[in-house]
């Protein structure tokens, strides 16, 4: 009796387990589904939806920037090619909006697209918009929000990034652009480019779906409008940067005509200074230099920024402290590119070598040099020992007091330092201005200044343009102050003094058509006591045959400065007179031969001295009767 009613209470708890378990199956309450499955986007294809933010002081119209809403005009792309900028726009040596930069130097874009950005990485905006350039364009559209999403909002899969020629066809993008929650409100696209007008052009989509020309070499910018009726409540602006594909690792050099690129890094392995100066120059091959804002260098992945100096640039590279044992390693590269699809791609393995702030990194040597003023290189070549962490203007000031000057600057030697003047008795007594020198120093127009002194040579000396100014390796002059540059082991640094803003010491480079003075170049330097000419002389042999009185030249003409370089005399001919007319003497006057020349026609005369015969010296004249 007692198992039969222990098994009836198991039975009757099983029926209640089922029952409940019946209940819950049905759904008493609850409701039985299948839970959507996200649907997967490609990482081409992402669609940020931007919700707006009013500006502060939104355009009322388009009008506003230039164009009213009767003068918008619809891209038309059937345009003819004549009227269309080429494609591939020459190379400009000064930044400009089209070639973002981020040196301190040139002008810089702050929302311009980072070199190496590609289409279908989310982008922001320059105002709140987002978006992702995918390779289908506009022919996919994302899923609006939920029933409780109320905000407007601009949907679009333009960004902030870089296109390359290979990723389009016949260099036309298509996106998508439209906006939600937004009842009455219209969108309107505008581009602008070099081949727009100045304010850009409306363009013409199909519903929600554009297409448009992107100018190659430039950034296109594009403009999103929110209207409502003819005031603009919100605008967002996309920056997409239209380039030809750049070189990399596995593509070293693109193009039919790669820069070239040099650096200082060229053949090192190993490095101590932890504050180590790379220099970049590249070319394109019709030998110009190319600017910073179409060269970029990496550091293990990131881009180092804000070069200085030019067309030799310099790059500031950070070595941070080993976090095991004394050394690491690290990949640094350089690309350069012209506007014309050509493009270059170097990398150097560097291995840093961990020493202590303070301690020794190596040796330096420092050299005074004044041939501008005839004083040549002032002392013996100066050894200095390099300190990690330790600006160069530590060893300048070692040097002057080493040979007993006196230096007179601005600033510290760790923050803004300039050398303004270095003293020491009598160090002027003997100073000569080479003649060559000065008469550049005349024809550039520069200002004179009536600055002098005995004992010592600095800033404004006799030309509003003299100072001095200095030089590592002797070659290039650096884009900062000593307090900004760190010596490493090996290096010489030059500290020489320019009459005329560096031109004179070769420290001044125009190539982007600025200049001090009249003179682009003095075809020369005055360096190390002696003139090294520096004439660019053009392809043309020109040739003056010599004269009756000049000699004849064979020479070729300097492209910049004018002057010539002979290459051969032929001495002058001489004249070949022949006489032209001749008056005999009589009565007392003298007569006279004339001659001219058969080639020049020069004249010369040859007197006839009258000679007196004697007994005729006169004719007897009868006397005369006398009246009567």
């Amino acid at each position: 009796m007692k198992h039969k009613n222990i098994l009836l209470r198991l039975i009757a708890l099983t029926m209640s387990v089922l029952l409940l378990g019946s209940i819950v199956w049905m759904g008493a309450g609850l409701e039985r589904h299948t839970p959507t499955a996200i649907p997967e986007t490609s990482p081409e294809e992402i669609l940020p939806e931007a919700p707006l933010s009013d500006h502060e002081t939104p355009p009322s119209d388009p009008s506003e920037e230039g164009q009213t809403e009767e003068e918008e005009t619809p891209e038309n792309e059937e345009k003819p090619e004549d009227e269309q900028k080429p494609e591939d726009p020459p190379q400009s040596e000064e930044p400009t909006p089209e070639q973002p930069d981020s040196s301190p130097t040139e002008q810089t874009n702050p929302a311009a697209p980072e070199d190496g950005d590609r289409p279908g990485g989310s982008g922001n905006g320059t105002d709140s918009g987002n978006g992702d350039t995918g390779e289908n364009g506009g022919t996919d559209v994302p899923t609006e929000g939920g029933e409780d999403d109320t905000e407007l909002r601009i949907v679009t899969d333009l960004s902030n990034c870089t296109i390359t020629y290979d990723q389009l066809e016949n260099d036309t993008l298509p996106f998508y652009a439209y906006i939600i929650n937004g009842d009455k409100m219209t969108l309107k696209v505008k581009l602008q480019n070099s081949a727009t007008p100045q304010n850009g052009r409306y363009l013409t989509g199909e519903g929600k779906n554009y297409t448009t020309k992107l100018q190659r070499g430039e950034v296109n910018r594009f403009t999103l409008y929110v209207k409502d009726g003819k005031a603009t409540v919100h605008e967002v602006t996309y920056l997409v940067r239209y380039m030809a594909q750049k070189a990399d690792a596995d593509h070293p050099t693109i193009g039919d005509h790669p820069p070239v690129i040099h650096t200082n890094l060229e053949g090192v392995t190993e490095l101590s200074n932890r504050n180590f100066t790379l220099t970049v120059q590249s070319k394109d091959y019709h030998g110009k230099s190319i600017v910073s804002s179409n060269m970029e260098v990496r550091m293990d992945g990131q881009r180092i920024p804000n070069p200085t100096g030019g067309p030799v640039y310099e790059y500031e590279l950070y070595f941070p402290n080993p976090t095991v044992g004394d050394q690491t390693q690290h990949h640094i590269t350089v690309t350069a590119w012209d506007n014309e699809g050509n493009s270059a791609y170097v990398a150097y393995d560097i291995i840093y070598r961990f020493v202590d702030t303070g301690d020794v990194i190596g040796t330096a040597t420092i050299i005074l040099d004044a041939t501008t003023v005839g004083l040549d290189i002032m002392e013996e070549p100066f050894t200095y020992k390099v300190k990690q962490g330790e600006p160069a203007s530590y060893a300048i000031l070692a040097m002057l007091e080493e040979y007993g000057y006196e230096a007179e600057y601005a600033g510290t030697p760790d923050v803004g330092f300039y050398l303004r003047r270095i003293s020491r008795g009598g160090m002027m007594d003997y100073y000569h201005i080479p003649d060559n020198l000065w008469s550049k120093i005349r024809a550039d127009g520069l200002t004179l200044t009536d600055q002098y002194f005995n004992d010592s040579l600095g800033e404004f000396d006799f030309t509003q343009g003299s100072g001095w100014v200095y030089s590592i390796g002797g070659e290039t002059y650096a884009g900062k102050g000593l307090s900004n540059y760190y010596l490493s082991g090996g290096d010489t640094l030059y500290l020489r003094f320019t009459l005329a803003y560096g031109k004179d010491v070769g420290g001044f480079v125009d190539e982007d058509g600025s200049s001090y003075g009249v003179l682009k170049s003095y075809c020369g330097k005055w360096l190390s006591g002696q003139y090294i000419p520096q004439h660019l002389w053009g392809d043309e042999v020109h040739t003056d045959a010599p004269t009756c009185t000049q000699d004849g030249q064979t020479y070729q003409i300097c492209t910049v400065c004018g002057e010539k370089f002979v290459q051969e005399t032929t001495p002058a001919l001489g004249h070949s007179f022949e006489e032209i007319e001749r008056i005999e003497p009589a009565n007392g006057v003298d007569g006279k031969i004339v001659y001219r020349c058969k080639r020049c026609g020069e004249q010369k005369e040859e007197v006839i001295a009258w000679i007196e015969t004697p007994g005729k010296d006169e004719e007897e004249i009868p006397a005369e009767s006398p009246a009567g």
